[in-house]
């Protein structure tokens, strides 16, 4: 399998630039997993340990995809997932 960096995708699509677009719940789950690692100071901090953590916990939840101004939007639609939900999701998969 080939590893590749963000660095090297090519985000045009004709004249228009989709950089901007982005996985909501990303932002999420980082927030409760710094959290979490402040208010636990047992949980493993290694980057596999990490990375397998942010990993499990956002292929436990739906990508939530938007423009970045359309965050407004997003908070108040139908396919919002609330931080006690993805909370719970991190929890998870730190059990894994």
């Amino acid at each position: 399998m080939e590893i590749f960096s963000r660095d090297g995708i090519d985000y045009n699509i004709e004249d228009c630039s989709v950089i901007d677009i982005f996985n909501y719940n990303e932002l999420i789950v980082l927030k409760v997993i710094r959290e979490i690692l402040l208010e636990d100071h047992s949980l493993c901090r290694c980057p596999i340990c990490l990375e397998d953590l942010f990993a499990l916990s956002m292929n436990s939840i739906p990508p939530r995809y938007i423009q970045i101004t359309s965050i407004k939007k997003y908070v108040t639609s139908d396919n919002f997932i609330d931080e006690k939900t993805i909370r719970k999701k991190v929890l998870e998969a730190w059990e894994k």
